[in-house]
């Protein structure tokens, strides 16, 4: 599977829910975020978009302490095709 680089973003909602999105650094257009429901669900996505457990839960905790954070990753093709199909 090709690696598409690029950011993931998040920011954290007052009721809880997350917002996560990814931005190709390619000029891959813009993308759909998933919304996550807690910040369970959300570091869950992280994992999936191929962040280890470990990193995963920084981002969380980054995520819950500033309300917004911002990841350069690269994640799978399959992984980026979701988040330009996702439904808000």
């Amino acid at each position: 599977m090709a690696k598409i680089p690029g950011r993931l973003l998040a920011d954290l909602h007052p009721n809880g829910t997350a917002r996560i999105a990814f931005i190709a650094s390619n000029g891959g257009g813009k993308g759909t975020p998933f919304t996550a429901k807690n910040l369970d669900a959300a570091e869950v996505i992280f994992m999936t978009c191929g962040l280890p457990p470990i990193r995963a839960a920084e981002i969380r905790a980054e995520l819950e302490r500033n309300k917004v954070c911002r990841v350069n990753t690269s994640i799978d093709d399959m992984v980026a095709e979701q988040f330009r199909r996702a439904r808000p």
